[in-house]
């Protein structure tokens, strides 16, 4: 039974509250029209550059139909790339194996495979030439890929021919021969801006992400790092490499952690000298404490954006690419635990984190975070720069995507990067935002906070862009949901149009003709179904 008109804190535009409504009673949807718009950041629609390593055209030429903002080089390819030769370690990912896999992965001419910092510069390329920011990923676990030659035995582990030291020394320009015994990041660095520009130039990387997944390093590459890192000298390594970025490209965003998951957030992974860390609260607030100190200290500020990577989990199944139909409610309900008050998903989250709106690190994420960062080092962007709500095959994955991007429009949240192509309905959720009318129509970046009476089935985000309104309205329940549109502030909309997806749209489509409005506003949603819908006043 839902409480009775029980107001709950949703997030920076947003407020829903619970009524004892019964089920066939008509929703409401109140735009608070009244209140000064709040910014979201463009950046929010990002992706993962991958190539075409999931199969199918390549990722960035999906990513060019979705119509992303953001492209993102990381992963665990990232950790062990050599920008000397474009070599990288696959890790457990496969045979613990040296190779040219993002060469081939994004489509390298052979005769450009061996040239330094070819994969990046082909990644940014891409961005460019659809518009799109990048982030790059540089390692910090201290050794990279020598060759292209295969499996590395253990026997064969760092430190070993198979495998380069990592330097962050120095300052070498980008007209210096390039060594191939170290890879040289001050090096890789001033060679990208020579070739591309710095930060904030119209054609520069945006910025670096410190590494991927520290906590995992000895898990994933065990040939590179033989035992759990520990918190101290990862933060070590991190401000010596932020101090780095800094002097180089003064205006280049900084990125990290790049955690993993709620344990990589609570503790490192457990990581060996937690005990000493833990009056903190959480390894993510001891990262961010060490950050402030150090940038009081330096004068500058170390750290733009606290970077975390969230997957959701379900005690039924994997819903990491999933496209099983029995799992389809499951990822449905998934984005809730980034934004809803007590919302308690049935994973082992759960029993990792509390459900709390107030203290450290808890479920809802989004506002934890937030709450973190205030407490810590006020003013650091927040990113989640690996998320996956299901397979591109499946209609409830793509509104569990186009679910999670409103709950990404939020004030304090910078950007962030899907894993895994653009496909089928996953491209569908962003072309909900970002080309809904198949003319480029995009979704504001100026949103009006919104009350929802029915937030257990649907997500709602409201933009102002001038005299027109943009409401995208997820349904996420079993059956069609009818919902009044009030607003705090008279809204003279005489025009209606709507687009979205549906069972009956696989890809983005005008669902209804235009509409002549004369009164109290309602839509109807089908079941399962997402709708961006255009109010226009006289």
């Amino acid at each position: 039974m839902r409480p009775s008109r029980r107001a709950l804190l949703t997030g920076a535009g947003a407020t829903i509250w619970a009524s004892a409504t019964g089920a066939g009673e008509v929703a409401s949807i109140r735009v608070r029209n009244g209140a000064p718009p709040f910014p979201v950041s463009p950046l929010i629609y990002g992706s993962g550059e991958i190539g075409t390593l999931d199969g199918g055209p390549p990722s960035a030429e999906l990513d060019r139909a979705a119509g992303v903002s953001l492209r993102r080089f990381g992963g665990n390819f990232a950790t062990s790339y050599n920008w000397t030769n474009n070599a990288c370690n696959a890790g457990k990912d496969w045979q613990q194996a040296n190779g040219d896999f993002l060469s081939e992965s994004v489509g390298l001419p052979q005769v450009e495979r061996n040239r330094p910092a070819a994969v990046i510069a082909a990644m940014h390329g891409s961005s460019l030439s659809m518009g799109a920011s990048s982030i790059v990923t540089l390692p910090l676990a201290g050794f990279v890929a020598a060759d292209k030659n295969g499996p590395v035995g253990p026997d064969q582990a760092a430190p070993s021919a198979r495998f380069v030291p990592v330097s962050w020394e120095g300052r070498r320009p980008a007209s210096a021969p390039v060594d191939p015994r170290v890879a040289d990041i001050p090096h890789c660095l001033a060679t990208l801006i020579d070739r591309f520009g710095p930060a904030g130039s119209e054609t520069g990387i945006r910025g670096y992400i410190l590494d991927n997944e520290p906590g995992l390093w000895a898990t994933q590459h065990p040939r590179i790092v033989r035992a759990p890192v520990r918190i101290a000298d990862l933060i070590a390594r991190a401000l010596k490499a932020a101090r780095v970025i800094k002097a180089i490209d003064p205006g280049a965003w900084v990125i990290g952690p790049a955690s993993w998951g709620v344990t990589g957030m609570v503790s490192l992974q457990n990581a060996p000298d937690w005990d000493a860390f833990k009056h903190h609260g959480s390894f993510l607030a001891a990262y961010l404490d060490a950050f402030r100190q150090a940038s009081e200290r330096d004068g500058r500020r170390l750290l733009d954006v606290l970077d975390v990577h969230w997957y959701p989990f379900s005690d039924r199944g994997t819903l990491f690419r999933s496209e099983d139909p029995a799992l389809a409610a499951s990822l449905l309900d998934a984005p809730r635990s980034l934004t809803e008050p007590g919302f308690r998903e049935a994973s082992w989250v759960t029993q990792a984190l509390p459900v709390a709106m107030e203290g450290g690190l808890s479920l809802p994420l989004l506002p934890s975070l937030e709450r973190i960062v205030r407490g810590n080092f006020p003013g650091t962007g927040i990113a989640i720069t690996e998320y996956n709500y299901g397979g591109a095959g499946q209609l409830a994955s793509g509104l569990a995507l186009a679910d999670a991007l409103v709950r990404f429009a939020r004030a304090d949240l910078r950007l962030t990067a899907h894993w895994g192509s653009l496909a089928g309905w996953l491209g569908t959720a962003f072309r909900l935002y970002r080309n809904y009318d198949g003319k480029g129509g995009r979704f504001p970046d100026s949103d009006l906070p919104v009350d929802v009476s029915r937030p257990d089935i649907l997500t709602v985000r409201a933009g102002a862009e001038g005299e027109r309104l943009h409401l995208v309205i997820i349904n996420r329940g079993s059956q069609d949901e009818a919902a009044d549109i009030v607003f705090d502030r008279p809204f003279k909309a005489t025009r209606l149009m709507r687009y979205g997806f549906d069972a009956a749209h696989r890809d983005m489509a005008e669902t209804d003709p235009p509409t002549t409005l004369s009164g109290p506003l309602r839509v109807t949603l089908p079941s399962r179904s997402a709708r961006h819908c255009v109010l226009t006043p006289v």
